[in-house]
């Protein structure tokens, strides 16, 4: 039986941490995050982590922020981590907004992750600007750079990689992951964007709040602007206040417009490129209809 995987997506602020500790709680499961932001350590309260007390989180606090953590990364330990899961006999709940961190570990048609380093390149992109990479992946793949949320179009690192990719990939080769078999099905939360709006502008003042700012000069007395971590879009927004660039309250105003963004494109992602059963959480029964679907699948042999 356990071979069972649930997914659950959805845009920043839908509430999806939150669904998937009920539901673990129903079937006996553990979360797996889904998020490419929540896996550095000592980034708490700018990327939201969420840790429930009674129910296990992996994939969070994986790495520091000056090290650098890709997909292919997160791919091989998430696929142990599911695995590890399923053998215990408990259910792996995978959740998260980050469209292409999900993807990688239930699309069983990945070819990118075959595409090694290219050193040539690697030296070449370190002489380049984010602007440039910007411009020249823009050249190279206008459709995909149109999609690129706010924390992975500002992010020198992933526009390096998304380049590499694009210019060395095998030409004619069919390479495919192999297929986990996973009986799995994805629920998707959505909401109208000016609901999500709302909500997203009061958890940045509640981040606030709760000593966003003492955080951050926090990591600054260990790490760059410039390491990995550091380019999170919550933290780039704050970086013209720490260089008495911006006042605050310009930065925050950025820092909603962000998100707001990145909500979009999320949205975008899992409608476009998924194959999910969507539920809107504006609605009153939106719980009791995906308790009911997961009930269904979940009983299923």
């Amino acid at each position: 039986m356990f071979n069972k995987l649930l997914v659950i997506s959805g845009p920043t602020a839908t509430g999806k941490t939150d669904l998937a500790v009920e539901l673990a709680k129903k079937y006996n499961g553990e979360l797996v995050s889904g998020d490419s932001c929540q896996i550095y350590k000592g980034m708490d309260i700018g990327t939201g982590k969420d840790q429930p007390e009674e129910t296990p989180i992996h994939l969070i606090d994986i790495v520091t922020p000056d090290q650098k953590f890709s997909v292919a990364d997160f791919q091989k330990i998430g696929l142990e981590t599911i695995k590890e899961i399923q053998s215990r006999n408990k259910l792996p709940i995978l959740v998260g907004c980050s469209g292409f961190y999900i993807d990688s570990l239930i699309n069983p048609n990945y070819t990118t992750f075959s595409v090694k380093p290219h050193k040539i390149w690697r030296f070449i992109s370190r002489l380049c600007s984010v602007k440039t990479l910007q411009k020249i992946y823009q050249f190279l793949d206008p459709e995909n750079f149109s999609k690129l949320n706010h924390s992975e179009i500002n992010n020198h690192y992933r526009l390096t990689r998304k380049i590499e990719i694009k210019l060395f990939s095998p030409k004619n080769k069919n390479l495919t992951l192999n297929n986990n078999d996973f009986d799995l099905i994805h629920v998707s939360l959505t909401a109208p964007m000016d609901f999500l709006y709302h909500r997203i502008d009061a958890r940045v003042q509640k981040r606030i709040d709760i000593g966003f700012l003492d955080e951050v000069k926090k990591l600054l007395k260990k790490y760059k602007w410039t390491d990995p971590g550091m380019q999170i879009g919550a933290y780039q927004c704050l970086r013209p206040y720490f260089e008495n660039k911006k006042d605050l309250d310009s930065c925050l105003r950025n820092w909603c417009y962000a998100e707001h963004s990145d909500a979009r494109r999320q949205s975008c992602w899992f409608k476009t490129k998924s194959n999910a059963t969507f539920f809107d959480i504006t609605k009153t029964d939106f719980k009791k209809q995906i308790f009911t679907l997961v009930s269904r699948w979940y009983t299923k042999l």
